[in-house]
């Protein structure tokens, strides 16, 4: 199969016109060759000096840190003052806290004081108003007994009179 696949390439190559090919490919080889030129010329003009890049690096990655520290410095600096403002506030609220605490314990010892107050002058009125009741109970049963001595008495007074008659009469001796 191979001499069969060998013989088909051959007469392929007969066929084909190499040298018209390679003529046409001529000029843009020549095109290539000349791009080629050029860029080596520029290339060549090029120096790479990998110690300098690096230094060079070296320099910009320095000075990248020393931006990037400062703005650090800034900002440690925004947040310390930010603390102390907190700070600040901290305490100005911790005062205003204290101040309402003391105020309220105050507050909380008038009312108590008040309600002590309060509580005597009610038990005092209740007091009085009990005095008076009772005053006016004990003066009522006081005319109360003298109503019932007054008609006991005048009872008594009565019935001796009946009895005086009855027992003094004439025709009854």
């Amino acid at each position: 199969m191979n001499a069969v696949w060998g013989a088909r390439m051959n007469a392929l190559r007969e066929e084909i016109p190499v040298e018209d090919a390679l003529m046409r490919l001529e000029p843009r080889v020549a095109g290539i060759e000349s791009e080629v030129a050029q860029l080596n010329a520029r290339v060549g003009g090029v120096e790479v000096d990998l110690r300098g890049l690096r230094q060079s690096m070296d320099q910009k990655l320095d000075k990248l840190d020393a931006k990037m520290d400062a703005r650090l410095e800034k900002l440690d600096m925004r947040f310390a003052r930010q603390d102390e403002r907190f700070e600040r506030q901290d305490a100005k609220v911790e005062a205003v806290l204290e101040k309402l605490a003391a105020r309220f314990e105050r507050q909380d010892e008038r009312f108590e004081s008040r309600d002590a107050k309060l509580e005597v002058a009610v038990h005092s009125k209740i007091d009085q108003v009990d005095a008076k009741f009772e005053r006016k109970l004990e003066a009522l049963s006081t005319r109360g007994f003298t109503v019932w001595v007054t008609v006991i008495s005048s009872a008594a007074t009565i019935a001796a009179a009946v009895l005086a008659i009855l027992f003094g009469s004439p025709h009854l001796h």
